[in-house]
């Protein structure tokens, strides 16, 4: 494979606009040339001769070509067209004239190693333009029941797309080179574009990039169907690359400036209501508390929150998803980030502040040892901690209730069972950096309280 930068030669054809163009266009004809009111030449146009030629040796036509005619008595005249203002045929004139065209191109040249007649011939290339953008609907049927689907927003920027395999990725892709210009076809040393994948065989293109938003309908443009619907017998073709899933539209057009929405799926889902609440931290550096709970007047906010379950055989990609309550008259109640959801796995999705939960928290300190550690010259003492957390429900329904907590130090004991997870604190290496979750139900108009304990070396003082 070379290339090259090469012209391409070849002929237009145009109306003519000029007398010399018209004149050279009916060479063999007879004509009356008016120079002005009183004075005509008349006779054969025998030749229209060039005015000059360009840098490339190309002729030129002009005011100064000369016109040669012979007339009836065998006169010859030569004029210049500039003096001719207008012309009168004995016979009908051809009014388009002929020129030539000379369009600088770049020529890639292919030798292949057989002398077959047919040769396979595949082109894979990195251009920007194509994009797409994943968009959920959540329809909430029943108290643990939802129907998920999912559309796909596409923007295409880069060419005309007709009758193609286009495949929606799903993942992160890694193309760490994709902004240099090959130099097969950098003769300019422009600056190449940012990164939107397109690949295949002539009729399968791959976006590989799913970071544009466009808004987008079904419409026609220049006869060519853009969008699609999704009926419940169909659904789009999912396959695994590696670490990426692509969603494959067949026989996919879109022109070039076009938006399309597309149906990918819809599917039933299991749904679990919980109430999340994300408590504050504990300071690491804190070196005093007080010896009874001294709960804030304010309370920490309680989000009423989805968990989806992904039963199917696909991931679902990072998108924004808007929730729709489908029982009765169909109202949106919420709009949230889905995040990437394996085959198998669950996410959490926001509904709204559960304002009729209530969630308190205090600590106090129930034992100290002074000293107890000394490190790089610093004396910490050892710290027992108790904490206490109130849950009110004012709802008239039992609800799931799941609250976590960020905390620097060592987990000792709760009176609800937790979760948790500790690794070594990067600052004071004798204590734990933990993460303590409760999930625990909450009877309808009922209380709950957690008391539990941590240690913790805090800076003697």
């Amino acid at each position: 494979m070379a290339s090259y930068p090469d012209t391409l030669r070849e002929q237009k054809t145009e109306a003519a606009v000029a007398v010399w163009d018209l004149l050279r266009n009916n060479i063999g004809k007879t004509a009356n040339g008016f120079v002005d009111d009183k004075n005509t030449v008349t006779g054969k146009i025998v030749s229209v001769g060039p005015a000059y030629k360009d840098a490339k040796g190309e002729p030129l036509f002009g005011p100064e070509s000369l016109v040669t005619l012979q007339s009836k008595e065998g006169i010859w005249t030569t004029i210049p067209a500039g003096q001719i203002r207008y012309i009168s045929f004995l016979e009908k004139p051809s009014l388009d004239v002929s020129l030539p065209k000379v369009t600088p191109r770049n020529l890639i040249e292919l030798s292949f190693s057989n002398k077959k007649a047919e040769q396979p011939f595949d082109m894979m290339y990195l251009a920007n333009g194509l994009n797409w953008a994943p968009e959920y609907l959540l329809e909430l049927t029943g108290d643990n029941a939802g129907t998920l689907s999912l559309q796909a927003e596409i923007a295409n920027d880069a060419e005309d797309i007709v009758n193609t395999n286009l495949n929606l990725v799903v993942g992160v892709p890694n193309f760490a080179h994709a902004n240099r210009l090959s130099y097969l076809v950098d003769y300019l040393s422009l600056v190449a574009p940012s990164l939107v994948s397109i690949r295949g065989s002539r009729n399968d293109l791959n976006t590989f990039s799913n970071s544009l938003r466009a808004q987008a309908t079904n419409y026609y443009i220049d006869g060519i169907r853009v969008g699609g619907d999704l009926s419940e017998q169909e659904e789009i073709e999912g396959s695994h690359n590696e670490d990426l899933f692509f969603y494959t539209l067949k026989n996919f057009s879109l022109p070039k400036g076009g938006r399309s929405m597309q149906p990918i799926f819809k599917e039933n889902v299991e749904v679990k209501h919980i109430y999340e609440c994300q408590l504050p931290g504990n300071d690491g550096n804190r070196q005093q508390w007080e010896q009874e709970f001294l709960f804030t007047p304010q309370s920490n906010k309680v989000f009423h929150t989805l968990r989806l379950a992904n039963k199917t055989n696909q991931p679902w990609t990072t998108a924004s998803v808007l929730i729709l309550n489908a029982q009765g008259e169909r109202r949106p109640i919420s709009q949230d980030l889905l995040t990437y959801t394996p085959a198998g796995g669950n996410t959490y999705v926001k509904l709204t502040e559960a304002v009729e939960v209530k969630v308190e928290q205090a600590e106090r300190e129930i034992s100290r040892e002074q000293a107890a550690w000394t490190w790089h010259g610093t004396r910490y003492d050892l710290v027992q901690v108790e904490g206490k957390i109130k849950v009110k429900n004012f709802k008239d329904k039992q609800l799931d209730l799941r609250i976590q907590r960020n905390i620097v130090g060592s987990l000792k004991k709760s009176s609800v069972d937790w979760k948790k997870e500790e690794v070594i604190h990067p600052d004071v290496p004798r204590n734990r950096q933990a993460r303590a979750i409760w999930e625990t139900p909450v009877k309808a108009d009922g209380e709950l309280e957690i008391v539990y304990t941590f240690e913790v070396y805090v800076p003697a003082y």
